[in-house]
């Protein structure tokens, strides 16, 4: 009786931990299976393209993000960076002022600038960057209105909408969906089989470790965060692409949708751990969230609501893996 009653138990244990360890896919699979209920028109070719296409730059932000969080900390500023990249870009080009490549460069090097300084401030500061990036994301949301006064500025050179945007590879696939599949491989690369990658990971897990072992922490921080401001550079392309012009107001949700994707991909929080592949996973649960809600006709009050339930369920899924470890 007693035997049976411990295998039971070590039964119900495996389940458990296989569905706290594969969460991300489970609650993937749940959703697209309601809402396919719900609105049969949701699994149409067309409308899972659309998902694809409009997660993309969510998942960009969402993969300069788990650097961050693997490494302890946060950055708040993305969606910021992304509309000054837009606006800056589109005021570039305006009037045939500059060519389009070297506008792209200088709003690349602009956002890596952006991103260096959330770093440089947070590290040399000893601000907790939670703080410094909060501050930065007013102050570069700001700059992108007093450069327009709050009005769009049309982006209208050829080619543009088509390569960040609206353009399909086989005249299939969206043209966003193939950049972010690059810089995906890119991030599990770094990630996985570089020492910087490894850094992140120490210093996320154990900062005090790295440190001893030798690691410049103050130089990997810098360098993660300047990583993210050109992730959120490409966010910003996309957005631009999209909408054919620079908003002052474009993502203002990016960073809140970025870090929801990655903590629902299994990075930890608390930094140390974390997963490229997971944070696929979990920007495509908040795409397929936002898609089916919105084919459900849910106004965007209810659509915030449930993806903040969303969230406080992915941090207990993952203090109940982490005690279970």
């Amino acid at each position: 009786m007693q035997a049976q009653a411990k295998t039971d138990k070590t039964s119900r244990s495996i389940i458990g931990k296989l569905i706290i360890q594969y969460r991300t896919i489970l609650i993937l699979v749940a959703l697209m299976a309601v809402f396919s209920l719900l609105k049969p028109v949701f699994l149409n070719p067309i409308n899972l393209l659309a998902i694809i296409k409009n997660m993309s730059y969510v998942l960009i932000a969402g993969l300069g993000m788990t650097f961050i969080i693997t490494l302890g900390g946060l950055d708040l500023s993305v969606g910021s960076i992304a509309a000054v990249v837009g606006v800056g870009f589109a005021m570039l080009i305006r009037g045939g002022f500059m060519p389009a490549i070297p506008a792209l460069l200088i709003v690349m090097i602009g956002a890596m600038l952006l991103g260096f300084i959330n770093g440089f401030v947070s590290v040399k500061g000893k601000i907790e960057p939670f703080l410094v990036t909060l501050a930065t994301l007013y102050i570069y949301r700001g700059i992108a209105l007093m450069l327009t006064t709050g009005r769009p500025v049309p982006i209208v050179i050829p080619h543009f909408a088509d390569l960040f945007g609206n353009g399909k590879l086989f005249n299939l696939i969206p043209s966003p969906a193939i950049i972010s599949l690059v810089v995906l491989l890119i991030s599990w690369f770094l990630f996985r089989h570089t020492k910087f990658g490894f850094y992140v990971r120490s210093i996320g897990g154990n900062p005090e470790a790295a440190r001893v072992a030798g690691i410049d922490i103050s130089r990997v921080k810098i360098a993660v965060y300047t990583m993210s401001g050109l992730f959120a550079c490409i966010s910003g392309l996309i957005l631009g692409a999209l909408m054919n012009g620079g908003l002052p107001n474009v993502g203002s949700d990016l960073a809140l949708d970025s870090i929801s994707g990655v903590i629902l991909g299994g990075t930890a929080i608390s930094g140390g751990v974390g997963s490229i592949f997971g944070t696929l996973g979990g920007c495509l649960i908040m795409a397929v969230l936002n898609n089916g809600m919105s084919l459900m006709g849910a106004q965007y009050h209810v659509q915030i609501f449930v993806k903040g339930l969303v969230i406080i369920f992915a941090v207990l899924m993952d203090n109940a893996f982490k005690s279970r470890k």
